[in-house]
């Protein structure tokens, strides 16, 4: 009897993950009927609907993300107030295959090399301190100025440069 419940809940969860992970379409005619989907629209307005975030609206492809961007803080929604850790900062210094942290708590200073995969519009960091060893961040905004990435359900907010803190060069 209890090896058919651990069987159930097994495939419960797998089938759980494959509606999580779907890609949906949120479809519009031209004659205002809206269709949802699981493949891309043939004809007619578009949007993705991400199963974490929401809708999200079409976008350009974003370009691979590069240098030094200053963590500013943390939000709940995208557009919503950032909250700030004023005594930890953090550098964040992207390159194609690695991503660096540059944290500085107090006297503390700390620098973390992470290899990631790069693609456009998100990027995966492999780290066994991040739980399964991986986390899939979503970039929701990237401009020369702003980059807002997601990962968890929150908003983390960088500014373009290093913070301005003295590190620790190894």
């Amino acid at each position: 009897m209890i090896t058919i419940i651990r069987c159930f809940c097994l495939l419960f969860f797998l089938g759980l993950a494959q509606v999580v992970d779907a890609s949906v379409f949120k479809c519009t005619a031209a004659d205002g009927s809206v269709v949802f989907q699981g493949s891309p629209c043939i004809s007619g307005d578009e949007a993705q609907i991400d199963m974490l975030f929401g809708e999200q609206e079409q976008r350009k492809p974003m370009a691979m993300l590069a240098g030094s961007w200053c963590e500013l803080g943390t939000s709940k929604v995208l557009d919503g107030t950032v909250y700030r850790d004023e005594a930890l900062s953090k550098t964040w210094v992207f390159a194609e295959h690695q991503m660096t942290q540059h944290i500085q708590q107090g006297q503390r200073q700390d620098t973390f090399n992470y290899n990631i995969r790069q693609q456009t519009g998100n990027f995966v960091i492999d780290h066994p301190a991040f739980g399964s060893g991986q986390v899939s961040w979503h970039v929701r905004r990237h401009t020369e100025q702003e980059l807002v990435i997601a990962a968890y359900g929150n908003f983390t907010h960088l500014t373009a440069g290093e913070c301005n803190v003295a590190m620790v060069r190894n």
